[in-house]
């Protein structure tokens, strides 16, 4: 039995797993934190010397783009060269991926359970375009188009187009940043950083006094009840919901968009509760278009692993 390895590295943690093409079953998961290892070929030898294993092939999601032999992570210091880093595990096979693409093959193979549907009335449906967003260290997105009976996933840097506020509380969160940053993109808003921007941003606009300065004291903050926090959450919503909707008009996914990143899990019923769904029908002439589109969050606790052994059983000829 052909033992693989799969790899889901963003900008803080590098979680990996072994599957089989027998299973495609993530399995002896390990998170790693990427600032201690100088590359992720340390950490992989690392990773392989914990579960005394070798592997023949393996699949790596990466958060940053994946043009070209060098890969540089647009949020850790990591940078590799594929072929260097192929010759320097030994292996017959090596695919590098977008973090996002591996997201998007995940909601192909994902049960049912795993997703919380945040309008139940409505159906995904698997035979047209559909999309997913996920805010976490960064804001990815994807497109998922259906070929031949299979999925063709669209990779994008979506995360970083500019953000369009839709009310007089955004405007003000926009000219907050704008004094800090040349450009105020959406990865500014929907990240782990964009969850502290809006809580300084509207801890100014309201007069309030910061009283917390990263986002997991704002999420904890927010469960416990605090007054700021809650409205940041909702802030934060409210704008995702916005942006999905964004999503689905600019990529044609009426079969559906997907919620996934590390946050969205943490706070799916405060995101049931908020504003998202509202925000994401929000488009004038397009409501009903988008009234239509059914959207879920993935509770899946490692999507990117599931999807990079789903893409590499589909793209390793030795399976």
């Amino acid at each position: 039995m052909t033992t693989q390895l799969v790899a889901d590295i963003g900008g803080t943690n590098a979680r990996f797993a072994l599957v089989t093409p027998e299973s495609g079953i993530p399995e002896q998961v390990q998170t790693l934190q990427c600032e201690n290892f100088g590359s992720p070929l340390q950490a992989i030898h690392h990773y392989l010397s914990q579960v005394n294993t070798q592997v023949a092939a393996a699949c790596l999601a990466v958060a940053c783009p994946v043009n070209g032999d060098e890969i540089r992570l647009t949020n850790n210091h990591w940078s590799f060269s594929k072929s260097q880093l192929q010759n320097g595990l030994g292996i017959v096979h090596l695919e590098v991926i977008n973090d996002f693409t591996a997201a998007a093959m995940a909601t192909t193979v994902v049960a049912g359970n795993d997703l919380c549907h945040l309008a139940p009335e409505l159906a995904f449906d698997l035979t047209q375009q559909r999309a997913i967003i996920g805010p976490g260290t960064g804001l990815g997105v994807a497109g998922m188009l259906p070929v031949d009976g299979a999925t063709l996933v669209l990779s994008t840097e979506g995360g970083h187009q500019s953000f369009a506020p839709e009310n007089e509380v955004e405007d003000y969160i926009l000219q907050y940043l704008r004094s800090e940053l040349a450009v105020v993109s959406r990865e500014e808003l929907l990240s782990g950083r964009g969850l502290v921007n809006i809580h300084r941003a509207l801890c100014s606009y309201h007069q309030q006094p910061l009283l917390f300065s990263d986002a997991e004291s704002i999420g904890q903050a927010a469960l416990s009840g605090d007054a700021m926090a809650k409205t940041t959450l909702e802030q934060f919503f409210e704008i995702l919901g916005s942006v999905a909707g964004d999503c689905a008009l600019s990529l044609g996914a009426t079969g559906g968009v997907y919620i996934g990143g590390g946050i969205p899990p943490r706070f799916s019923s405060q995101i049931k509760r908020s504003g998202f769904r509202r925000r994401f029908e929000n488009k004038l002439n397009f409501k009903h278009y988008l009234s239509g589109i059914a959207t879920a969050i993935v509770m899946h606790p490692q999507p990117g692993l599931l999807g990079a052994a789903a893409y590499l059983s589909l793209h390793n000829s030795d399976n």
